[in-house]
């Protein structure tokens, strides 16, 4: 299986990817779609996390969900570390399909105008 390309400009880091280049089927619903997080991305000069995940885990009705969050520094008791982490469980924004190819656009138009915000 080959991942799903995604243009993502520079400044984006991808923390995890099993988003594939497939759409979801009965052969594949129960391996491909089985994790819940597909895609992770944060941006730390933007302070934005963009998750992606397929819910619920594995079942063919289940539904792409992406999801916007706020990031935040805290520190890191344990690590002794500053971190950015999700401000709060609420994404500020929330996209849901069962289009592959509109959870692709959703993406990429959401990394773009977060760089163009920043650009600012």
């Amino acid at each position: 299986m080959k991942l799903q390309p995604l243009r993502i400009p520079a400044g984006w880091k991808v923390h995890w990817n099993l988003f594939y280049e497939q759409d979801i089927n009965e052969e594949n619903c129960l391996y491909e779609f089985s994790s819940s997080t597909l895609l992770s991305i944060s941006n730390t000069q933007t302070n934005k996390n963009i998750e992606l995940i397929w819910y619920p885990k594995g079942d063919i009705n289940g539904c792409y969900i992406l999801e916007v969050y706020h990031l935040i520094e805290k520190y890191n008791a344990k690590k002794k570390i500053t971190e950015k982490v999700p401000e709060n469980l609420i994404p500020e924004f929330s996209f849901e399909s069962k289009s592959r190819q509109e959870i692709v656009d959703k993406i990429e138009t959401l990394v773009l105008d977060q760089n163009k915000a920043k650009k600012r």
